[in-house]
């Protein structure tokens, strides 16, 4: 029998995590803590198979116009060996519909970290689960760099002119980068954030919301602020969030005053994060979405693309987010919509 249970000790939740074969920090407790502690209804489960931990569960309730979604992000994951079993996803995915019945949502979103499965691909046709009508949000295309490889390998694996501006900053005297652990750089970040937002157009969940994640993961250890200098005034700041063998570049802001004056501090920030990821020990430094997916030649984040790429590394594709259909009349109308909205935005929902 497969059932769905939950921690009862969250240290040993993290320990099972870093054990699965891929994972993030939106499987880590803290994420759990700060769903719960920002009043927003959590899934945290482990998967079970005949008394076996062998999977996990993590996400949260969504609300939308239609009614609410079972939204489980980077998630489920099952250990290796279960991961290519049919019969496994098939309980699985069958186990959260009702799970998602018993919620009262309409859909169920899964998000499993696998970038090709034939098993979990066969139990989705089974199923008829649906590819999600959105785009690769939640880092389900990135850039992955591996920073068990030395400083030279690393700059090797770069463009030649990105080697050339990370060269340029570190010879200019006006230019530095300090690495901060706790969050005495809150409130400039917040700054930089929400000028970010204003200059790129994109919308973001509250900035005391977010500064509470953050907070949350500076408090367990896993948070730190890569900040860039021009003349000892702060100008932008990288957050990197461990957890794991990951490192993961998870927000970002710049004062705009800067950005008109051309000052490419963000190469210098992101050579900081490698090498700082280097000595956390870490083994994969995720850039954290922002990517576009092979062979699209138009894209809002093209830009922000071709800027990771030039960084080295590989892109990491996993496979679509799929959902599965409780309430058919409320799913096909919020999918409708889902489907205009990103058509609008510029947004391919396919990759």
């Amino acid at each position: 029998m497969l059932t769905f249970t939950d921690p009862t000790n969250n240290a040993q939740w993290d320990i099972f995590v870093k054990n699965l074969p891929r994972y993030s920090f939106l499987n880590s407790f803290a994420r759990i803590k700060y769903l719960k502690e920002t009043g927003q209804k959590e899934i945290q489960k482990y998967i079970e198979k005949d008394g076996e931990k062998i999977g996990i569960l993590t996400g949260s309730i969504s609300k939308t116009r239609f009614g609410e979604v079972l939204d489980l992000k980077h998630a489920p994951l099952l250990l290796e060996k279960y991961s290519k079993n049919k019969d496994i996803w098939l309980e699985v995915l069958n186990g959260l519909k009702d799970l998602g019945k018993e919620l009262g949502c309409f859909s169920v979103r899964v998000t499993p970290l696998e970038m090709q499965n034939d098993a979990l691909i066969e139990a989705y046709k089974e199923l008829k689960a649906v590819e999600s009508p959105i785009h690769n949000v939640d880092a389900l295309i990135s850039q992955y760099i591996d920073v068990t490889k030395t400083e030279e390998e690393l700059r090797h694996d770069m463009s030649s002119s990105t080697r050339n501006n990370i060269n340029k900053l570190m010879k200019n005297p006006d230019v530095s980068v300090k690495i901060f652990n706790d969050d005495s750089m809150f409130n400039t970040f917040a700054d930089f954030h929400k000028q970010t937002r204003k200059v790129k157009g994109f919308t973001d969940k509250p900035m005391e919301i977010l500064l509470k994640e953050l907070k949350i993961q500076v408090d367990m250890g896993m948070h730190y602020m890569v900040v860039g200098y021009y003349k000892n005034k702060p100008i932008s700041i990288w957050t990197l969030t461990k957890f794991g063998k990951y490192g993961s570049i998870y927000q970002a802001g710049s004062d705009t005053e800067f950005r008109e004056k051309k000052i490419r501090i963000t190469y210098l920030l992101a050579w900081e994060s490698i090498k700082y990821a280097k000595e956390l020990g870490l083994e994969i430094l995720d850039l954290f979405g922002g990517m576009v997916p092979d062979g699209c030649t138009k894209h809002p984040w093209m830009g922000v693309n071709n800027f990771k790429e030039s960084l080295g590394g590989t892109k990491v594709t996993y496979m679509h987010c799929r959902d599965l259909v409780i309430n058919p009349f409320k799913y096909w109308l919020f999918y409708m919509y889902s489907i205009a909205r990103n058509v609008y935005r510029g947004y391919p929902v396919k990759w």
